[in-house]
Parts: C-alpha cells; structure tokens; sequence
C-alpha cells in the first residue's frame, strides 16, 4: 500500500470526495436554538435537568442554563436541577480534577457534579440526583474524539434515565471535525473505561444526537425514552469553519478550534508527558521537548506527507524552554489525524538522543495511554519496533465495518432520519424530522 494513502480518513459524503466544502451564510441552528422556537413544546409541563456547560450555547452565545431558565414561563415547564461533567458546569475545573455538588450562582438552582459521585465508578449519575424529574436534556459540545469524557457522561445519563423511566432529551450540536472524518483504532473492551467506552473508532464522524440513537440501540442494557432535537442547516461535511459558530472553549485545554482539532493528533502524547502545548499559546497543536532537534524532528514529519497538515519548526515556553514541531491542520484537506500520535512516537525515538517513549513512564500513564487508545497492547506493539504504518493498516477493518455500523444512526445525510426511530428513540425539530 502507498504510505499515502494511509493517511486518508473515511470520507462518506459525495461532495467531500469531488473536493467541494460548504461556506454558511450565517450561524446554523442548533438543537437549542430548535427547541427555542418552537416554545419549548419538547419539555411542556415537564420537570427537566439539564447537563451542560458553557459550550453549551445557543447559536448567539447565550449559555444553555439562561435559554431554558428564561423559558420557562413560555415553555410551561420547570427547570429544577443542573448537572455538570468533567470539568465543571463552569467548564473551568482541570482535567481529570473532580468537583463538588453546588448551586449555580445566577440561577440558584441545585448543581450535581457528575465527575465526582458517590457511587463506584465516581462517574454515574444516582437515583437520588435524577429524583424528581420528568425529563434530563443535554447539551454539551463534544470534541468528535472517544476519549473526551463527555460522550461517556451522556451514556451514563441515558442509561440512569433508563433505569429510572425519564425521557433523555439531547440537544444535537456539530460534531467539530466534520460527520465524514472515521479514523483510529476500535475499542478493545478489554480497557474499557471512562476515557474508553464504547467499541467506536477513535475520530467516529457522528453528531451528539446521532451517538446518542446508537448508544440507545446498541450500548444501553434496556433503552431510555430518547428525543434528539435535531439542527437545521448542519451538512457532514461541514468542518467548524463552515457552521458559523463562534467556539466556546469546551474544557480548559481546548480553548480554540485549532486545539480541538490538534486533540485528535497529539492527545495521546500527552498521557506519556510529551509536552503537547498545553500552557503555551497553541494546546495540542506542538510535540515537542528540551533541547530536541526541533529543524531535523520538522523535516522528518513533513516527510510524512499528510494531506493537509503543515508541520515547522516551534519553540515555546511552558514552565520551561521546549523544542519541537507545530502541527497546523487544514480542516477542509486533512489525512488521518489520529495517526500523527505514533508517527510521533517512532519519529522521537529516532531523532532524539536518550528519548524513550516509555522509558521514563508511570504505571500510571502506561495504563492510561492504553485506555485512551483503547487497544490493550498498543504500548507492546510499538516497543517491539512494529512499523506505524503497519499498525495504521490495521485500523482499515475496523474503521470500514464502522462505516457501514453507523448507517441506521445518521440523521444528517447517507440515510433517511426516520430510520432511526425506535419505539423508544424519536428525532424532532421545529418542523419535524429533520432530512
């Protein structure tokens, strides 16, 4: 196989392929901006939760907990509890820092942290948080990656909606790498966790709302009472640029578009103590060290020749003086982004002296770079000097049956959306099934 080809994600949209991308006129209408219009009908006479945080927000910026706090004479409906995921409902907690229950400042209202829960896991929302209520919305932007914690957070509240026979309401959002880009490893359950979840390829190309119909169909024990309020004028091959919308930091780590994107290039680095950015002006856009060879490491991943991505020389301080490379990602012409991981890695043990990827590890990050992964001896493969692009093929399969598998769960295009329903999932919108 041609190296090259080996960096080309799947591309399911027909416009993608001939080269084609979508410029919007102006901001698409977002799953709140739908429910908004129609005064709310979805939660009419209602008892809500809401899960959310500051990207949480409608197509003018307006947080998820002002909109559905405002609405509520007009909806006829009663807002009672806020519930927030890793964190923070503030969004400004650190990663992996957990966090107390509270009250929301503005609003008064009760606020259940579900990154720190007295259950087993610490990650579970309890019968007692979901008392009282008739239905629980969600509406957090996701990052379009397995391991960013909120696509778990929301299997959870689905399955304990299930439990307790409360209607889980999901407010659809763009997934921020496109709905065409399918790319990285499956899910080896034998690391299934928080950061790990479901057998899904790394980059898995579907919306809030369509993950949510396929966690129902395939992920949860018995199904919850699911609504999807659907976007409108939201196209797959829509990258971030195309939609309109401002980007609201979604954790404190992802403060631009171009770290949500770089996230998918560089996140696993991280889990090793590679310095990916973090602190410095560009997050997850950098891999780099002390004193590495920063000219030599930037030619030899710009042999590569990955559509799209641009790499060059970079210094930056951080805590400290680092070298390395500055990853810059074309949204619109980007290859196999999840890839750039391990072509890292095996670039890195070449070029610069003394470096071992996981010479210097904790147990600790040796575990949680297999669950961010997910594929159980990925560490193994690489220390035995297995070719990245052979380990890269070896997605193919997995990615392919993934392609086909998500069919039945696209509201957006490739399928016609009342596909999905179910005596216990429906999608709605404004003006009704979305196309």
């Amino acid at each position: 196989m041609n190296r090259r080809n080996l960096f080309q994600p799947v591309l399911l949209a027909a416009a993608l392929l001939l080269g084609l991308s979508w410029h919007a006129q102006g901001a698409i209408s977002l799953g709140i901006d739908e429910l908004e219009k129609t005064n709310f009908a979805a939660l009419k006479g209602k008892r809500v939760g809401l899960v959310t945080n500051p990207s949480g927000a409608d197509s003018k910026g307006r947080s998820a907990i002002s909109v559905l706090y405002a609405g509520q004479s007009a909806g006829d409906y009663k807002l009672i509890k806020l519930f927030g995921p890793e964190h923070g409902i503030d969004g400004l907690t650190g990663a992996g820092k957990e966090f107390n229950n509270g009250r929301d400042p503005k609003t008064g209202l009760p606020v259940y942290a579900l990154y720190n829960t007295p259950t087993a896991n610490h990650r579970h929302p309890t019968k007692e948080m979901f008392s009282g209520l008739d239905a629980v919305v969600y509406d957090v932007q996701d990052l379009g990656n397995r391991s960013y914690t909120f696509i778990s957070t929301l299997g959870y509240v689905m399955d304990e909606c299930a439990k307790d026979n409360i209607e889980a309401i999901v407010l659809d959002r763009p997934n921020p790498l496109g709905g065409v880009r399918i790319e990285g490893p499956r899910l080896d359950p034998s690391v299934n966790s928080f950061v790990g979840l479901y057998d899904i390829p790394y980059v898995y190309g579907l919306t809030p709302g369509e993950l949510a119909l396929w966690i129902n169909a395939k992920y949860l024990a018995s199904p919850c009472r699911l609504t999807i309020i659907a976007m409108k004028g939201w196209i797959r091959g829509m990258v971030w640029e195309d939609t309109g919308l401002k980007w609201i930091p979604t954790s404190p780590n992802i403060p631009t578009i171009g770290a949500a994107r770089g996230y998918a290039a560089t996140g696993f680095l991280g889990e090793i103590g590679i310095e990916t950015g973090i602190g410095g002006p560009v997050p997850f856009e950098a891999v780099a060290g002390h004193g590495w060879p920063d000219a030599v490491i930037a030619k030899r991943f710009s042999a590569l020749h990955i559509p799209g991505v641009r790499f060059t020389p970079y210094k930056y301080y951080a805590g400290g003086n680092y070298d390395g490379v500055l990853v810059k990602i074309d949204p619109r012409n980007a290859g196999n982004l999840t890839a750039i991981n391990f072509y890292a890695i095996e670039i890195l043990e070449h070029e610069v002296d003394g470096f071992s990827a996981f010479g210097h590890t904790s147990a600790d990050q040796k575990q949680m770079f297999q669950k961010v992964t997910g594929v159980a001896n990925m560490r193994q493969q690489l220390q035995s000097g297995r070719p990245v692009d052979d380990i890269v093929q070896s997605w193919n399969s997995g990615v392919t049956r993934w392609a086909i598998e998500r069919l039945p769960y696209l509201l957006y295009g490739n399928t016609p959306p009342h596909s999905t329903a179910t005596p216990n999932a429906m999608a709605t919108s404004a003006a009704g099934m979305t196309p």
